[in-house]
């Protein structure tokens, strides 16, 4: 039993001191490893670093009175910026040999531009995105031709503050083994240190030649700004007034004094994901003089929609901004700047059964079908079946007659306007029961809730449509008029339910009111 009793003694004591042994085994880290940069006043133990030499990396050394505790491409006859270190030292360990360190890639950053061939210094641009980054260096991945897409052979970018790190979208078309180009993401203002990553493997500081040489800084100062478009709705292939402050007034290499590669061009301009073009492609002319803070473009595009407006302007700029009070809230909750619609010209035949089944032809303008925004026609509040659709004819099949019929049905766009000549007194105006426009009252259609009389002389208006919030929510209106006047909503949509909720006699806001997004 006592020998049984010495054996397991043995093996606790053997457990315990390789328990012991490695516990107190070194671990170590490869001088690549970002885990030095972060670290840097409290690096971990470097594991060995080896060299073309056979001979290990001696650190520190000292090198032009700098102290290096990795390898470094300033090093002497180093014409191609490969990383290398001191493997022999004097007393003062001051470097004697040298020899090339064996990385996982010799890749090597020179510095960062915005403009192609641009100094170092040139490093800024807008903060909304869309500035191209010219980095130059050497030995960066370069993808030959290939029928399939390949992720062996790759470049990637990030911009980095702190803890902030943002992609930039590479731009491969231009990527050599001696530049990469990439386009910035939207971005607050800062400096941002570029990282570069090869093959996967991040580019350490130590090949670049100087990191302060290779950053981006977003600023205001550089981000175009559209303070204006009008008009904010229009039929697609419309023509578009664009005002603010653009950096620049060229537009192409053909026009006088833009030839230059460091004139910065208004590149492009988009509407929503389409262009809007500065010249007529049929004539070859510009559909307006083209300033740094006004212009005119097309919108190419028979889409149909809500979109937002920017532009690319190149060199030390990027993309534009749009200031908060040129949006608009659709009634999907999106915000947008501009809006297109299609117009109608004609719906036969004008009568048809009672029990529906009559084919319906709408001609017109721009019935763009898409998933995003479905063609949808209703006839007296119900859906006419979808027969056939194409840019200038919707064709489809009426359903039968409802048990009621409204006089009027949402839909269509914006408000419209009525006017007469003539005085209407604020008694009447204000009360329960206003009149309505004669027959011979002028029509014109508004996308916004306002009114600008050209008129000097006495003039009535109403303004009629359907209001369809974006989300369910309490409300209030405002009434702002120069003369007197009352607002009225009703509690459906059949206008006899009409309700005074402001007028210029008793108060101009109206109490809060709930309202409910039922889209």
């Amino acid at each position: 039993m006592a020998s049984i009793k010495i054996v397991f003694v043995m093996v606790y004591i053997q457990l315990l001191l390789l328990l012991i042994l490695s516990t107190n085994a070194q671990t170590c880290s490869y001088m690549w490893d970002p885990i030095f940069e972060a670290n840097s006043a409290n690096p971990p133990t470097m594991c060995p670093v080896d060299t073309k030499s056979g001979q290990s990396c001696i650190f520190p050394f000292i090198y032009n009175g700098v102290a290096h505790t990795t390898c470094t491409v300033n090093g002497p006859n180093n014409p191609d910026f490969r990383p290398q270190c001191a493997v022999d030292v004097d007393s003062s360990q001051s470097a004697i040999q040298w020899s090339f360190c064996i990385v996982p890639t010799d890749t090597f950053v020179l510095y960062t531009t915005v403009r192609k061939g641009g100094p170092w210094t040139q490093n800024y641009g807008s903060t909304q995105g869309g500035t191209m980054l010219w980095i130059y260096g050497k030995r960066f991945a370069q993808r030959g031709f290939n029928t399939v897409p390949s992720t062996a052979t790759t470049n990637a970018i990030q911009l980095v503050d702190g803890y902030s790190v943002y992609n930039c979208t590479m731009h491969d078309d231009k990527v050599t083994d001696s530049q990469l180009t990439c386009y910035t993401l939207k971005m607050p203002e800062g400096v941002y240190q570029i990282r570069v990553y090869v093959n996967n493997n991040l580019i350490p500081l130590y090949q670049y030649y100087d990191k302060k040489r290779a950053t981006f800084a977003p600023m205001s100062s550089q981000t175009p700004i559209i303070t204006g478009a009008t008009p904010t709705t229009a039929p697609p292939r419309s023509l578009l007034s664009l005002s603010g402050s653009f950096k620049s007034s060229c537009f192409s290499r053909d026009t006088d004094g833009c030839s230059m590669d460091n004139n910065p061009l208004i590149s492009r301009i988009y509407i929503g994901g389409q262009l809007c073009n500065m010249v007529n492609p049929f004539t070859g002319a510009n559909y307006s003089e083209v300033t740094d803070t006004s212009l005119q473009c097309n919108f190419d595009s028979d889409e149909v929609g809500i979109f937002n407006i920017s532009m690319i302007v190149t060199n030390e700029y990027g993309r534009s901004m749009v200031p908060s009070n040129l949006y608009r809230v659709s009634a999907t909750n999106q915000l947008y700047v501009f809006q297109t619609y299609a117009t109608i010209s004609s719906v036969l035949p004008a009568m048809g059964s009672t029990q529906g089944g009559t084919t319906l032809i709408i001609s017109g303008q721009s019935f763009s079908q898409s998933v995003q925004y479905p063609i949808v026609v209703n006839v007296a509040g119900q859906a006419c079946t979808i027969l056939n659709v194409s840019l200038t004819e919707i064709q489809c099949k009426t359903p039968a007659v409802p048990s009621v019929i409204l006089s009027q049905y949402q839909g269509g766009l914006g408000l419209l306007i009525f006017s007469d000549p003539i005085t209407v007194s604020q008694s009447l105006i204000t009360s329960t029961n206003p009149p309505v426009p004669s027959g011979t009252a002028s029509q014109m259609w508004t996308n916004g809730a306002s009114y600008t009389s050209n008129s000097s002389a006495s003039e009535t208006v109403w303004m009629i449509g359907f209001i369809r919030v974006p989300t369910t929510a309490t409300f209030s209106f405002i009434l702002k008029i120069n003369g007197y006047g009352a607002l009225f909503l009703s509690s459906d949509e059949n206008p006899i339910n009409k309700i005074k909720i402001a007028d210029t006699t008793t108060r101009y806001q109206s109490s809060p009111i709930i309202l409910q997004n039922n889209t």
